[in-house]
């Protein structure tokens, strides 16, 4: 079976590292993979493709107002699919989900579309994206997969769009629990004091990812922790906006900005609490490693996040409020039994629930 996963960019982000991870297992199933990237950069992921045995095509889509180079775009796109005999194309960018769902159905193959997110819609654009949903999957035979109960449920309330409902997964072999010693040799590397109290957030940065209400939390924090360091992987729109708050508030000598890390498990077991502060997500990865991780984590109670929380008590789960996040940094310090209770309680989940092998046979007879 060859199959060929759409992406913007593969670049350093949730699905790109899903779908590596899975690739062995799906080659096990005998698929043959090829990564596609529509963006005008290919990205800075691809190499990981390339290891996991992916071909990679770029395929740059032109500026919407071309639409002489569009209409070429999918034409020789048609022409790709019928002479790479592809049987499955499995869409991840939300914005060309119709086109590629309607292209696929041309050259009579089928298509899968990933809702990764809750994507909202505008009062005057509800209507255009409920028929583009419709229609997909009733005209074009498009299969819709939803990576988490929030996603799910978002897309059945406001679309009446069914959606098969396969978790995220994550890689077990590269997101483990430390012990005692490994993390005082990975503190010792990064030069963080044993005693110091560590913080991390793990991300792109922008405006969803709201990294700065951590910042806008560390002068509190530091009141109580005058040694804590604040990790910040990521790089985005919004990093040089979040340099400048940490230089006004005066918390810069605390925060390392770490930028992308390949190993960020390493940053991980080095932390004592994972932070997550984001208006939505649709079921985040790296909160995900960070559990499987042992680290103990803080989520904003929204969409996406709060699905951690439904069959149990997996992360401490808090309204959107930095000064309400400071103050729960502060209460697991002081509190190590709960900090314990929870890193436990989310291992045994996330190690059911997000469990590669079991979540990607699911994906695997979507393809079927």
């Amino acid at each position: 079976m060859k199959v060929l996963e759409i992406f913007h960019e593969l670049k350093f982000s949730g699905a790109e590292i899903m779908y590596v991870d899975a690739a062995s297992f799906l080659r096990e199933k005998g698929c043959e993979l090829t990564a596609m990237a529509t963006g005008s950069n290919v990205g800075d992921y691809i190499s990981h493709f390339e290891q996991a045995g992916y071909k990679i095509i770029h395929k740059s889509y032109p500026a919407r107002w071309n639409f002489i180079g569009r209409l070429r775009y999918w034409l020789s796109f048609i022409r790709l699919i019928k002479n790479e005999a592809f049987d499955v194309i499995h869409i991840h960018s939300h914005s060309l989900m119709w086109e590629m769902a309607f292209a696929a159905r041309l050259a009579k193959k089928q298509s899968v579309f990933t809702f990764h997110s809750v994507f909202p819609s505008h009062f005057y654009s509800y209507p255009y994206h409920r028929f583009q949903r419709w229609s997909a999957k009733k005209i074009f035979g498009c299969k819709f997969q939803s990576i988490s109960d929030s996603v799910h449920d978002h897309e059945l309330t406001f679309y009446n769009n069914k959606t098969n409902k396969i978790n995220n997964w994550y890689g077990n072999n590269r997101f483990y629990p430390a012990n005692k010693e490994e993390k005082t040799e990975v503190r010792k590397e990064l030069d963080i004091s044993s005693d110091a109290l560590v913080l991390i957030t793990v991300g792109g940065c922008s405006s969803n990812k709201r990294h700065s209400e951590v910042i806008k939390a560390l002068p509190r924090i530091i009141e109580d922790s005058p040694s804590v360091v604040y990790l910040h992987l990521g790089v985005g729109e919004m990093e040089e906006n979040e340099v400048q708050l940490a230089t006004k508030l005066k918390v810069n000598g605390h925060i390392q900005f770490c930028k992308n890390q390949s190993d960020v498990r390493k940053y991980l077991i080095a932390s004592d609490i994972y932070i997550m502060p984001s208006e939505h997500e649709g079921m985040p990865i790296t909160t995900i490693e960070a559990m499987a991780s042992g680290i103990p984590a803080i989520l904003y109670n929204v969409p996406g996040l709060r699905d951690f929380n439904k069959y149990g008590e997996h992360s401490l789960l808090i309204p959107e409020d930095y000064e309400l996040l400071a103050y729960s940094v502060i209460y697991l310090r002081l509190h190590p039994d709960v900090s314990n209770r929870l890193s436990n309680n989310a291992i045994e989940f996330v190690n059911k629930t997000y469990n590669l092998q079991t979540n990607v046979s699911e994906i695997f007879k979507l393809y079927s």
